[in-house]
C-alpha cells in the first residue's frame, strides 16, 4: 500500500514540477488586455471651496457602470460598431469603463518571478438622482467647526471621475507554472500573485450646488496615487497564447485635484475598489 502512495506522489509531483527541454527557450514577456466588472465603491470625498465651506462627506456610496457601453461581459458591441463602420463606439467597446494593458517580464534564471508596468482604467459616479444622506464634518464659511448629516445632494449635486480612475503602477509577480510540457514549459495552468503601487491620473468632474461645475481636467500629481493586489490564474492553451482571469483589490487616494474654474479650491477622494478581471496574453 505504502509503495502504491509513493508512486501516486511521485507521478503528481513528476507532472507538476518537471522541467522539460525546451525551459531555455521558454517565453518571458507577455503583453496583456484585459476587461472587467467592478463593486460599488464607499468613498470619502473632500471640498475646500474657500469662502463656502471646507466640508468631508464620509461613506459616500459610487458606482461604475462597469458594462458600458454593450451592457454585456464580452465586448459584443465591437462587431456591431465594426460592421456599421462606427470606429469611436468600436474602440469604447474595449475601453468603456474598465479596462487594463499590462507588461510583465519573467526572469530566465528565476522565472516563477517577474516585474512589469501596468495600466488600469475604471470608473466611479455618484448615482443620477441620488437621495444619499450622508455624514458630513469639517468648518463652514465662517471657520466653525460642523459635524451633521444631510442629503449629499444640497452640497454636491453630480461627481464622478468619468475619464478614469487611471492607474499607472510598477508591479511585482509570482506565479506556479503547473503542467509543463515540451512546447509549453512556463505551463498550462499558472496560478500567480502580483502586487502593484503608483501614480493615479484622475479626471474629476465635480459640480457644486449653487456653484456650478468646478473641476472638470485630467490631474496629474505625485499625491494622487493608488495601487492593488491580484490574485488569478492563466490557461496557457498555446506556448505563445493564453488567457487569464483574477480577482483585483485596488486603493485609491486621490489627495491633490484642483478646481478648472479659476478660483482656488481643493476636492480629495479615497475608496478602495473590488475588481472581477478576465483579459488575453501574448508571449514572446
Amino acid at each position: 500500500m505504502s509503495d502504491i502512495i509513493f508512486l501516486i506522489f511521485y507521478a503528481a509531483f513528476s507532472l507538476l514540477s518537471s522541467s522539460p527541454s525546451g525551459y531555455d527557450s521558454m517565453p518571458l514577456n507577455y503583453f496583456e488586455y484585459n476587461r472587467g466588472i467592478s463593486s460599488e465603491v464607499i468613498a470619502k470625498l473632500g471640498v475646500y471651496y474657500p469662502g463656502y465651506y471646507n466640508y468631508t462627506f464620509h461613506d459616500v456610496i459610487m458606482t461604475d457602470l462597469s458594462l458600458f457601453p454593450d451592457q454585456t461581459i464580452f465586448a459584443d458591441a465591437f462587431f456591431e460598431q465594426l460592421f456599421t463602420g462606427d470606429i469611436v463606439n468600436m474602440i469604447k467597446a474595449f475601453t468603456e469603463p474598465y479596462y487594463g494593458i499590462r507588461f510583465y517580464h519573467f526572469r530566465r534564471n528565476l522565472p516563477n518571478f517577474g516585474w512589469g508596468v501596468e495600466f488600469i482604467h475604471f470608473k466611479v459616479f455618484l448615482p443620477s438622482g441620488t437621495q444619499q444622506t450622508v455624514h458630513i464634518t469639517g468648518t463652514d464659511a465662517d471657520g466653525n467647526d460642523v459635524d451633521f448629516w444631510a442629503p449629499i445632494t444640497d452640497y454636491i449635486t453630480h461627481v464622478n471621475i468619468s475619464h478614469g480612475v487611471n492607474h499607472l503602477s510598477f508591479s511585482l509577480v509570482y506565479r506556479l507554472m503547473l503542467f509543463q510540457t515540451e512546447k509549453i514549459p512556463q505551463g498550462i495552468f499558472q496560478p500567480y500573485v502580483s502586487g502593484s503601487f503608483g501614480i493615479c491620473i484622475p479626471h474629476p468632474e465635480l459640480y457644486l450646488a449653487d456653484i456650478g461645475k468646478v473641476a472638470y481636467s485630467y490631474q496629474l500629481g505625485f499625491p494622487n496615487f493608488g495601487g492593488g493586489l491580484n490574485l488569478g490564474f492563466r490557461i496557457q492553451p498555446f506556448r505563445n497564447f493564453a488567457f487569464y482571469m483574477e480577482y483585483k483589490f485596488t486603493f485609491t487616494y486621490l489627495l491633490d485635484m484642483h478646481f478648472d474654474n479659476g478660483a482656488d479650491g481643493k476636492f480629495t477622494a479615497s475608496f478602495i475598489t473590488n475588481h472581477l478581471v478576465w483579459g488575453m496574453s501574448l508571449n514572446f
